[in-house]
């Protein structure tokens, strides 16, 4: 289990992250890390084990922020289907606009999508654990279908990936009606129900039971 961060990690965490948004990752060093922060080089590696270490945990802590926010929606939405396409648009949003996707192809493209080539196999797997982890949880609640979670949130989370590093090719989701008509009529029914026949028409969430859990979150 990952150590909690205290606030002398966070302090470097920080610090990591603006350099990298400011040259790219290559170009950011211990020292320069150590310098923004004000942290001896030492500590940083005897907390982190490396540069290489230290921006991987820069990236899951960025991973972890964007999640966690998407629950704070699903929480404070009303009702199952717009809890799940609140919630994904958000996402979506984030795969295009955030600063370690915009910034980093500002400052380095061919870095960029080497990076986020190279550990797209971590975001997917992140992305896919979350999305199961919501999905059986509505499934206790009865909000949503019966069916086996995790092809539906690897689809779900691959789609994220994909996004991010093809922005723009059929829909235009950089257009906010587009992106939530395509996300109302694709992603919401697939989550609600699962993969084919054997998702969309087995033991599908009573209307009732999905009324009565209105207010409650994912």
């Amino acid at each position: 289990m990952a150590r909690a961060h205290d606030e002398l990690d966070e302090k470097i965490l920080d610090a990591a992250l603006q350099r990298i948004l400011q040259v790219g990752i290559r170009r950011s060093s211990l020292d320069d890390i150590a310098r923004r922060s004000g942290i001896n080089r030492v500590t940083i590696y005897r907390r982190f084990s490396g540069k290489e270490n230290l921006i991987e945990t820069v990236l899951h802590r960025e991973i972890r922020r964007i999640l966690a926010e998407a629950t704070a929606i699903a929480a404070t939405t009303s009702g199952v289907e717009a809890q799940i396409e609140e919630t994904v648009l958000y996402v979506l949003h984030l795969t295009r606009t955030h600063p370690l996707v915009t910034q980093m192809l500002a400052v380095s493209p061919e870095e960029a999508l080497e990076f986020y080539t190279v550990r797209g196999e971590e975001l997917v797997s992140q992305g896919i654990s979350y999305i199961v982890g919501v999905l059986e949880g509505a499934q206790e609640k009865g909000v949503v279908g019966r069916y086996d979670p995790r092809p539906v949130a690897e689809l779900v989370a691959r789609f994220a990936h994909s996004l991010m590093l093809t922005p723009t090719a059929g829909a235009d989701f950089g257009d906010e009606e587009t992106a939530r008509a395509f996300v109302r009529t694709a992603v919401v029914p697939l989550m609600l129900h699962g993969i084919g026949p054997s998702g969309a028409g087995r033991n599908p969430a009573p209307r009732e039971t999905v009324a009565a859990t209105r207010a409650e979150g994912l």
